[in-house]
């Protein structure tokens, strides 16, 4: 037996088939960063996701023109916008224009009344109704189907009014826009989509960098940020609020809700200018309220070196009053934020659930993670008692602007390969980077805190449909394996964050995994990072957004039946009928069943189980209730016209029946009525 298994080993070493057949794998070592709002949508309340508002005129809001809310005190516009880049400018950088599907009926509500008039987009705005006990005014948006310029919506409120009292011009507050498939008055946060492919992968950790917005987040040194200035989940948008000077993205709330629903680790990036209140405050935040199977990795800021962003700015300062140099502060504003978390969870959880992170660029491992680790280990002890690992970017890249397809992968492929190790020069080889956190006795070792392709980079267009049509090929997930398990993972790299889950593919650069949140497979990058964590393929996910929204009313006699897919799914088993426990229909592969002419006034029940080769996935038992039968409407069009004179004494009376109608009550004589 071992001689035939000492011949099979051969053989396979011989074809060179070992990356095929005894794939490594990596369980828990990837993690995923995450953007606000995601391509497709990250919240069911559309508005939640970011701030986009401006005065009716488009100019900026200002501190004088928002409440402490961020809600507009005056007319206002609203904008959201999905379009492809730049099809603003008249052009489309993505040769395949594609373009997330936001059509549907949105449900939409404020406190409030205004005059309401699209600006801009394809879409349709009824069913306007002012309830004034409520102070509500409700209304439907209708987003047609995919065309040009679909997504975009310029909505404009006029003559507003904040209640039934206040005068014109005064503004609106808590508008809300439900996306299609969801109860407007659902307590829901994160879409189906986005939670179904935040884990169709088994990644073990979410970077909240981008969500919360920390990139040009930070005041002017020496402004400091206190736990009052914080995003709220009552504001007007998770986005940054500028006329408040709140900088930072989706509140910490959030942050941790996301945790412990899709069950990861979180990774989070705390301002530079956070004083000790707030880290003390955030600190308990999460200590109260993670998963106490969940760990928090915590990081400084996001790339303080890096002069792009206003934190880089922020540091030198601080590290200039401080009278140290700026990779100094950084490591002593690491240490710090790790004393702080001490201080709230304990000492023994520092290094277990409490992971500091101290990151750097990639090539400056000998010019800012030794003095760092050095300035650490003289003023503060040890750097392994408060650093859980170094962290750098795993990125590679080439200049795309030239070649083809293969040309731009295989120099993809050349960069990563060189990186694996450089002893000379910078000495910042991904092999050295391991070694430093070894030599160093840091727990965590060294880990990646972004990564992945870097093409396009720079805003060009040259050669742009090859450096966009490469992240579609299948070559694209070969190389995103080699580049995570090769060239870091296998040479005892610790944790791989990929950034980021989703991203419009442009000139700017395709860092997604998928360019949408429906659709995590439309390349095949997402299943490159399955086989590297080992996923066994399983059942898929679970059916969402029914339409009709689970619970309507006043539902139309002749309606379809829709929902979209869980990911995975290839057929559909659908059960209907009116009681609690449908029966089944069929298996289909689309995502509408016609249920044909249902009774009136009837509550029916309706179940998706999702199916493909692995299994099936039971489906929620969703309900609507029919429409009460319509009175017809009103006779039109008298023969004779309504007001005639010099009517023939013999004629005879016609009309238009109304609509519905099955019979005529007649009344005539000289009387009126």
């Amino acid at each position: 037996m071992c001689k035939k298994l000492i011949c099979l080993i051969s053989l396979v070493l011989l074809l060179g088939l070992t990356s095929s057949v005894f794939a490594a794998t990596y369980p828990g070592q990837m993690g995923i960063g995450i953007s606000l709002p995601e391509r497709g949508g990250t919240m069911v309340n559309q508005v939640h996701e970011h701030y986009r508002w401006y005065e009716a005129g488009g100019a900026a809001l200002t501190s004088s023109t928002v409440d402490a809310s961020g809600w507009p005190e005056c007319d206002c516009r609203y904008v959201k916008d999905w379009r492809p880049v730049a099809e603003w400018s008249g052009e489309i950088d993505d040769p395949d224009a594609y373009r997330v599907d936001m059509s549907g009926l949105y449900k939409c509500s404020f406190n409030g009344q205004a005059t309401l008039s699209n600006l801009e987009g394809d879409y349709t705005i009824s069913n306007q109704v002012f309830d004034e006990p409520s102070n509500t005014t409700t209304f439907d948006i209708t987003v047609s189907t995919l065309g040009p310029h679909h997504g975009l919506i310029v909505l404009e409120f006029l003559d507003t009014k904040r209640t039934p009292s206040s005068s014109t011009g005064t503004g609106i507050t808590n508008f809300r826009t439900t996306r299609p498939g969801y109860a407007h008055d659902t307590t829901q946060l994160f879409t189906d989509d986005f939670i179904n492919c935040l884990t169709s992968a088994s990644f073990s950790t979410i970077r909240f960098m981008d969500f919360r917005h920390t990139n040009n987040s930070e005041p002017t040194y020496p402004a400091t940020t206190s736990w009052s200035q914080r995003k709220l989940t009552t504001d007007a948008g998770q986005g940054q609020i500028a006329p408040l000077g709140k900088l930072d993205g989706a509140a910490w709330e959030y942050v941790v809700d996301l945790g412990n629903q899709v069950n990861m680790d979180i990774w989070i990036t705390v301002q530079l200018s956070a004083d000790t209140d707030y880290v003390t405050q955030l600190a308990t935040l999460i200590k109260n309220n993670l998963n106490s199977n969940l760990n928090v990795y915590v990081e400084s800021s996001n790339e303080v070196w890096n002069g792009i962003f206003n934190q880089y700015n922020y540091n030198n300062a601080q590290a200039s009053a401080l009278g140290i140099g700026e990779h100094e502060n950084h490591a002593r504003r690491t240490v710090e934020l790790s004393n702080i978390f001490k201080n709230v969870w304990g000492a023994s959880a520092i290094n277990d659930r409490v992971r500091v992170m101290l990151c750097s660029h990639a090539p400056m491992v000998k010019w800012w993670v030794q003095p760092m680790l050095e300035y650490i280990n003289i003023n503060f002890g040890p750097p392994s008692d408060y650093i859980y690992a170094i962290a750098r970017q795993t990125y590679f890249s080439t200049d795309g602007s030239y070649g083809t397809v293969d040309e731009i992968l295989d120099r993809c492929h050349d960069d990563a390969t060189s990186q694996k190790s450089e002893t000379g020069g910078d000495e910042s080889g991904r092999l050295q980077w391991v070694q430093k956190a070894s030599d160093w006795g840091l727990v965590g070792g060294a880990s990646s805190y972004e990564g992945g392709f870097h093409v396009p980079a720079g805003g060009g267009t040259t050669n742009l449909d090859n450096q966009i049509t490469m992240h579609r090929v299948a070559r694209a997930g070969t190389e995103l394996k080699y580049n995570y398990d090769d060239c870091f993972l296998a040479l005892g790299g610790n944790l791989a964050m990929q950034f980021t889950l989703t991203s419009g593919y442009n000139r700017y650069g395709c860092w997604g995994l998928t360019d949408d949140v429906t659709n995590p497979d439309r390349n095949y990058k997402f299943q490159a990072i399955r086989d590297i964590l080992g996923d066994v393929p399983g059942p898929p996910g679970q059916a969402s957004n029914p339409n009709p929204a689970d619970a309507a009313t006043d539902v139309s006699i002749n309606a379809d039946l829709s929902w979209t897919a869980g990911s995975g799914a290839t057929s559909h088993d659908v059960y209907f009928g009116t009681v609690t426990e449908p029966p089944f229909i069929g298996n289909q592969p689309e995502t509408t069943y016609e249920p044909g002419t249902m009774a009136e006034v009837t509550t029916y029940y309706w179940r998706i189980d999702e199916v493909n080769a692995n299994g099936t996935t039971t489906g929620v038992v969703w309900s609507f209730t029919t429409a009460a039968p319509q009175p017809p409407g009103q006779a039109t069009n008298p023969n004779p016209g309504d007001g005639a004179t010099g009517v023939s004494v013999d004629a005879d009376l016609s009309w238009t029946a109304g609509s519905g109608a099955t019979s005529h009550d007649v009344y005539f004589g000289t009387t009126s009525p």
